[in-house]
Formats: C-alpha cells, structure tokens, sequence
C-alpha cells in the first residue's frame, strides 16, 4: 500500500453543500477502491497565480490518503470528468505504509482537528467582562485574530 496526497483546486462560487457534496464524493471514490482515508483539509479560498479557465480565485482541498494505484487512477479519471474542478495534482508520498504508522496518522489528524474546533468555539465566545473595581486585562491578547478568506500574494514586475 502506497501513501498518496491529491490537491485539488475547486470553483469558488460553489456554496457550502456543494462543496461538501463534491468532498464526499471524492473520498467515496478513495474508500470503494479499497483506500484508507488519512485527513481531508479545507484550505480556503485562495487567489491563483494565474487564470484557470477564466477563474482568478480557488477554493483549495487536501485529501491525503493510502491505497493502490487503482484508486489513484479512479479519483483522477473523476477529478478530470467534473467541470467543477479547477485544477488538480496528485503526490506519491510513501512507497511502503503499514497499518500502524497509518492509524497514528489518522488520530493525529483527528486531534487537530479537534484543537481546531475549540478554538473556534473559544473565539467565538464573547470575553467575560471585568467587574467595575477590577483593573481590566488586554483583552486583545487573548482573541485570536479570524483567519482572512484570501491571501495576498506579492508579484514581481507588476505595474
């Protein structure tokens, strides 16, 4: 069994549930070719360095994962058909993967994922308010800043 890594490069004015459908069924894809699901990642909304069929902007997905060259083949045929697929690019990460380095990386995946979501949870909780006769701490210390929806990105030789 064999580590792979796919990147792929999604239409960005796709709403929430298509672009949760079009997930699901890619890793669908991974797991009835007998694959073994590592972590997907969500990037976010991204500018592209240049236009991919009229697009300025793409919504960037990770899916990392370990099979045969058979499910590698299948996600690729698909990632091709769909029009809602910008780009894509898939990586050989690992020639030879055991079950148990695999399964170390799925709980790490799925405790990031976990610290992830508590700290939206966290962020997403108003600060407790300091009581009058109290000297008030720096809140802004304790917020974390949201994460922008785009990244800038510098180009040389611009005008």
């Amino acid at each position: 069994m064999r580590k792979y890594e796919t990147i792929l490069i999604a239409h960005v004015d796709l709403s929430e549930d298509e672009l949760t459908t079009l997930i699901d069924r890619y890793c669908a894809v991974v797991t009835g070719q007998k694959g073994i699901l590592v972590k997907v990642e969500r990037w976010g909304k991204r500018r592209l360095a240049y236009l991919i069929k009229k697009q300025a902007r793409g919504f960037y997905i990770l899916i990392d994962y370990a099979g045969e060259s058979a499910a590698v083949n299948e996600l690729e045929r698909n990632l091709k058909i769909d029009d809602k697929v910008l780009k894509f690019m898939t990586v050989l990460k690992d020639n030879a993967v055991d079950a148990d380095t695999l399964q170390k990386e799925i709980e790490e995946a799925a405790k990031k994922t976990e610290r992830k979501e508590e700290t939206r949870v966290t962020a997403s909780t108003p600060p407790p308010t300091a009581a009058p006769d109290q000297s008030p701490e720096p809140i802004a210390a304790k917020i974390q800043q949201p994460v922008p929806e785009e990244t800038q990105t510098d180009v040389k030789g611009g005008n």
